[in-house]
């Protein structure tokens, strides 16, 4: 090939790749001709050249972390580039060998500043935009003078594999066109979100909640832990009236239709002394009205006070609220336990039983006394007996832990109530909505009290999922969130009774984790600080959103140092996403905030 026909096929490649640029986005510089590119191992580096005037008319130009792209003259591909320094510099310093001059500081002369701008700029991915492949790592030299844009968003989606489903999570953070999403079947993979106190770990979480009702995958169900009391009144409708809310509300509109409904089952437990001072009669339909006037009302009541104003009624074990712009329902599920519903797995009800004392109860549940037995005070008059504990040669340690344990049960006041309540199992299975709160919150009970609960809450789920997979007919899949969840599953070690609780309870999560990817069950866990929460969570946890906190636990969970920095003092509602399923890795991600369903802190009105 002559120099004349090698220079006219790179003159038309040029044309081409410029043709193709400006199709795929805005034309801002090229390759810099001038300084040198490099490709080596583990370093893609691309210098970017552009001028001032283009520059000064892009207010994101200057920052790092932007996404540009450039389609390379030799192949024609279009090649993802992140920005990772600038070089700037006034025109003066050109005159001068030392780059350290001595200029006079009340001098001003604007026009030394029209000169071109370096970017530094790293190479992520590939892709032959000509045809339909699947973007590949940029493994190639960058010809100079290629042209260099800032892509189009479903450009930047396409090359960094952002949508990769149904679940939509939020937008690029520099980028708010950029929509970034799951698939459903990575929730199978279990999340956790991380961030300090304010930072948007519960209004997304609100977020995932909404988008989850709106998608209704056909027999999917999520379940939330509701212990901090952030989550029972999810199915009252956002704050209208506040700007913020609004804002929050268009951004998510952006992610999915409008929200302007939302049916939810709650599950309730109720107590002995809950009953006696608010529900006598122990029916559902007064349980429910009690339920209405303590808990709800005074929402609607602070609502009321913003100018929206909704109607509300009780009806048996629902409750109905509307007005011209939301329409929401409840149905409440009265719960508690029956010893005769509980007696075949009362010894791991509790956590804080002992190896040899859940040994024990295992084995005597299946005898005639304790099939004859009626409730759990039975069962404590029972074993109170001296000899019920010597036919088993039980050591006196075990002895009382037995019976401390079963005290700790019986004083929940949670056992053998006269009243209506839903067996767990009804509601789990219950048809309607997708979504169902435990809450734990109301019900004031103690941290004892809550923490079996979760328990027993989580064994009874695993096990309806083990029976559906052993049947051959898992439908949709389960969904678990646990905000708080150090409460309940800590990493640190106390008396011996917390190390027992927390070997118990390191066990049950790890078996439900890594058993429940294949019957479909996921969990995503949020707390504030992972090194309060047990190994085995941040471990399993494939896909994590770390939100504004210190810069060394962002660091120890896979963030580079200068972006934990930046991370430690970023707004609400921005979070690193990490997640083995993505191109790069990682994304910055901005999600709505507020979410758009009830989300309210009556501590500042």
């Amino acid at each position: 090939m002559s120099s004349d026909e090698l220079f006219n096929q790179i003159k038309e490649r040029a044309e081409k790749a410029k043709a193709l640029a400006i199709t795929l986005g805005n034309v801002i510089g090229k390759v810099s001709p001038n300084a040198q590119n490099e490709i080596k191992e583990n370093e893609y580096i691309v210098n970017v050249t552009i001028d001032p005037y283009t520059y000064y008319k892009y207010p994101f130009l200057g920052k790092i972390g932007i996404f540009l792209g450039v389609v390379d003259i030799k192949t024609l591909y279009f090649i993802l580039l992140r920005v990772m320094g600038y070089e700037r510099s006034d025109v003066k310093s050109y005159l001068f060998e030392e780059k350290n001059f001595v200029s006079n500081v009340d001098e001003e002369n604007p026009g030394t500043l029209i000169n071109n701008v370096t970017l530094k700029c790293e190479m992520l991915t590939k892709t032959d935009i000509l045809s339909s492949s699947e973007p590949s790592p940029a493994d190639i030299i960058i010809e100079p003078q290629s042209p260099v844009i800032i892509p189009n968003s479903d450009l930047i989606e396409r090359a960094l594999s952002l949508n990769r489903g149904l679940l939509r999570v939020g937008f690029l953070d520099i980028d708010e066109e950029a929509k970034v999403s799951l698939s459903l079947d990575d929730l199978n993979y279990h999340s956790l979100i991380v961030g300090t106190t304010g930072a948007g770990k519960t209004s997304f979480i609100k977020d995932l909640i909404s988008g989850l009702y709106l998608i209704n995958e056909d027999s999917t169900k999520v379940f939330v832990l509701d212990a901090t009391g952030d989550y029972y009144h999810i199915f009252l409708p956002p704050n209208f009236s506040d700007k913020q809310v609004k804002e929050g509300m268009l951004q998510f509109e952006k992610l999915y239709n409008k929200l302007n409904k939302m049916e939810v089952n709650i599950i309730f437990p109720v107590t002995k002394s809950w009953l006696k001072k608010y529900a006598k009669s122990g029916k559902k339909s007064s349980i429910t009205y009690a339920y209405h006037e303590l808990y709800v009302r005074p929402l609607l009541n602070f609502l009321d006070s913003k100018g929206i104003k909704l109607y509300s009624s009780t009806v048996d074990n629902q409750i109905i609220l509307s007005n011209s712009e939301w329409n929401s329902k409840v149905i409440l599920h009265p719960f508690y336990f029956k010893y005769n519903n509980v007696r075949k797995i009362l010894y791991k009800l509790n956590p804080y039983f002992t190896e040899q004392a859940s040994h024990f109860l295992k084995i005597f549940s299946s005898t005639k006394e304790a099939k004859n037995l009626n409730t759990l005070e039975d069962l404590l008059d029972a074993l109170s007996n001296e000899e019920e504990f010597d036919k088993f040669k039980i050591h006196k340690s075990t002895r009382e832990n037995i019976l401390r344990g079963l005290y700790l049960l019986r004083e929940t006041g949670l056992f053998d109530l006269k009243a209506e309540r839903d067996t767990l199992y009804s509601c789990v299975n219950s048809n309607g909505s997708p979504i169902t709160v435990f809450d734990i919150y109301n019900s004031e009970l103690d941290d004892f009290s809550q923490k079996i609960l979760t328990y027993y809450f989580l064994d009874r789920l695993f096990a309806s999922r083990e029976k559906e997979m052993r049947r051959g007919n898992i439908k949709g899949r389960y969904v678990i969130i646990i905000d708080e969840a150090h409460r309940f599953f800590p990493s640190g070690k106390g008396n011996e009774e917390d190390t027992v609780y927390v070997r118990r309870v390191a066990g049950k999560i790890s078996t439900m984790m890594r058993l429940g990817r294949r019957r479909k069950i996921g969990f995503i866990f949020a707390t504030h600080n992972p090194s309060d929460l047990n190994d085995i969570i941040v471990q399993l946890s494939n896909t994590k959103f770390i939100f504004r906190i210190s810069s060394d636990i962002s660091q120890s969970l896979g963030i580079t140092s200068i972006d934990s920095k930046i991370l430690a003092w970023e707004r609400n509602g921005v979070a690193f996403l990490i997640s083995p399923w993505l191109r790069e890795g990682k994304v910055k991600i901005k999600v709505p905030v507020p979410p758009p369903i009830g989300h309210y802190d009556l501590s500042k009105t």
